[in-house]
């Protein structure tokens, strides 16, 4: 009678491991992401898993040219504030300002058909000042990086269809993704969510790097589809003190929304970075 007992409170077990694995229960997430997951549910209407995605998120990024107007927080030409957000997959071409840089970039970024993002990741070889065409042209961009053993060179520009010399864009506006010269990976902290995709945000930060006396408003933007950048949180930083918030609760952010951090300062040229973190859950029904 003991063995029967005990297998019988084995398979109990085995069934509740089996239920917990299934419905993302509290066992192996905390709290927050599971009134996430409920919230989604009751407001949107669709069941999200984390299991499913299997996905975090570190956004992170620099801009060493803010000024007194709003910026993105990312690597671009000079003058440009904002990437210059396009409705169709647009973005087609990679170049360096090196002749020397050949190595393979891996490219993440969403193609956009019928006002839906779907992820996409691909590799391209670089042939130095000489534009290459993407596997698969894009909507938006979100990080690129250097595959191979030997390190970048130049200035590496991911662009619309234009004109260059020695390897520079002509047209500023058509820059949607650069990596600096010296690094090996894009300083974008900007993002975007695919159609089958929610992102639970958990914390932003943004510091001024200047080593002399400067402050700014740091600003995190959510877009939905459709819509216009709206302020979600903004915090103030300086070369003395971080920004940083932690969401609690967590932030929900839908499908098919670009996200962005911005940042203001009180003089020119300013050197700011930042960051999002956060979790991906997929729609599964």
């Amino acid at each position: 009678m003991g063995v029967d007992v005990l297998k019988a409170w084995n398979a109990i077990l085995s069934r509740h491991e089996n239920v917990n694995s299934i419905d993302n229960s509290l066992v192996s997430q905390d709290y927050w992401v599971q009134h996430a997951i409920k919230v989604i549910q009751a407001k949107y209407g669709v069941i999200v898993s984390v299991d499913s995605k299997n996905e975090d998120l570190l956004k992170f990024g620099r801009n060493k040219l803010v000024g007194t107007v709003a910026a993105t927080i990312m690597q671009q030409p000079a003058g440009i504030l904002h990437e210059s957000y396009v409705s169709d997959n647009l973005i087609n071409s990679i170049i360096s300002t090196s002749a020397a840089d050949t190595q393979d970039i891996i490219i993440n970024g969403h193609t956009i058909s019928g006002g839906v993002f779907t992820e996409v990741s691909q590799s391209v070889t670089l042939s130095g000042q000489s534009a290459v065409a993407l596997t698969t042209p894009l909507a938006r961009s979100n990080r690129s990086y250097n595959n191979n053993s030997t390190e970048l060179v130049g200035v590496i520009s991911i662009t619309e269809t234009d004109t260059y010399t020695a390897g520079v864009p002509d047209t500023d506006a058509k820059v949607h993704l650069q990596i600096a010269a010296g690094d090996q990976q894009s300083n974008k902290c900007a993002i975007v969510t695919s159609d089958d995709t929610f992102l639970i945000a958990t914390r932003f930060y943004a510091d001024v790097l200047d080593k002399t006396a400067a402050s700014a408003e740091a600003h995190m933007e959510v877009r939905l589809i459709g819509k216009v950048f709206r302020e979600i949180i903004m915090k103030s930083t300086s070369n003395s003190h971080e920004a940083n918030h932690e969401f609690k609760p967590y932030h929900i952010i839908p499908n098919n929304s670009d996200i962005r951090l911005s940042a203001i300062a009180d003089g020119a040229n300013t050197d700011i970075s930042g960051g999002m973190e956060g979790v991906f859950v997929k729609v599964i029904g």
